[in-house]
């Protein structure tokens, strides 16, 4: 046994020689040079994208939120995939176009972007130091609808920044929950500490390999889309509704011009399912609750025609050409 005994020890010996030492000590050094080359080099170089990709980080939009603070006010834009630019390229966005024509723009928009969403967004903007020039609201209906998926949620990002901020009223109808642990999320914690290159992770690799969005393989039908929008009357029970509302007085008490417009619809391929009263006046119950709050609000929902959609929303490239154009009246350069 005391045989066997020092036979281990001479092995522990030679495992800590100061040779292997040394190898481990400079293997860690490089490593740690590495990333800190890797972190300055995204600090300095990462471009600011024109819009968000698909799955942004909260380090990306973190990094956006400064950007934002130390430059001149802007026009921020707040929606969801239309503004976007769903199925087109990032400069061929109705932003896109306004800020080549001389507008100061900034878009906001994200696909599952909803009144929950702007009204983080506005709190991080207030948090973070932004002094927007003005905001402008996409207004879609069918958000407003309880089982749209952004109804009563927040984007993973934002909601990793902005849940500090939000009171414990707001955390219960977004049904915010709160963070867990684990091994897996305290090593993505760690790791997006210090490592930037795997904080921003997702926004590099929608920056560099495409974030574009495949057509769909078969035409579209009106059927397709039942149930996409809820034609319930509106109150302020409704969650949209209420944070809709929370967004506008928010910026407004902050001295930020808003200006709304309610999304173009395809009215020719939806006829079966909003062409109706109950559809006219949601529309006009969100229109009167944004004027009595001192927003510009611009009804786009019909004036359109069905050439200039994708979809039951989403606008072609001219669509995108006039949206701008209809919204460059009411924007300051």
């Amino acid at each position: 046994m005391e045989h066997l005994i020092r036979k281990a020890r001479i092995r522990l010996r030679a495992c800590a020689s100061p040779h292997i030492l040394s190898s481990i000590l400079s293997a860690i050094v490089v490593v740690i040079v590495l990333v800190a080359a890797q972190n300055l080099t995204l600090a300095a170089y990462f471009p600011h994208l024109t819009r968000v990709a698909t799955d942004f980080s909260s380090t990306y939009l973190r990094r956006e939120l400064s950007a934002l603070a130390s430059s001149s006010p802007q026009t921020i834009f707040l929606g969801d995939s239309v503004v976007w630019g769903y199925r087109l390229p990032s400069d061929a966005t109705a932003i896109a176009r306004l800020t080549s024509e001389g507008f100061a723009c900034r878009n906001f928009a994200f696909k599952s972007g909803s009144p929950p969403n702007f009204y983080a967004l506005a709190r991080l903007f207030q948090n973070s130091g932004v002094h927007p020039k003005a905001v402008v609201l996409e207004i879609n209906q069918k958000v407003f609808n309880p089982a749209d998926s952004s109804y009563a949620s927040l984007h993973p990002a934002v909601a990793d920044l902005a849940s500090p901020l939000l009171s414990a009223e707001d955390r219960t109808l977004l049904k915010l929950q709160a963070p867990t642990g684990g091994i897996k999320r305290n090593l993505d914690t760690l790791l997006s500490s210090f490592w930037l290159s795997y904080a921003m992770r997702a926004d590099i690799r929608g920056t560099f390999a495409g974030d574009g969005d495949v057509a769909p393989e078969k035409p579209l039908t009106a059927d397709q889309f039942e149930g996409t929008y809820d034609l319930m009357p509106l109150t302020e029970r409704n969650v949209g509704v209420h944070f809709l509302v929370e967004t506008v007085v928010l910026l407004r008490r902050s001295g930020v011009p808003v200006v709304a417009f309610l999304t173009p619809t395809n009215h020719t391929l939806l006829h079966d399912y909003i062409d109706s009263p109950a559809y006219r006046e949601n529309g006009s119950y969100l229109r009167r609750i944004l004027e009595q709050h001192g927003v510009r609000v611009l009804d786009l929902d019909a004036s359109f025609s069905a050439s200039e959609f994708l979809d039951e929303d989403h606008l072609t490239g001219a669509g995108q050409r006039r949206l701008a154009a209809l919204l460059a009246g009411s924007l300051s350069r």
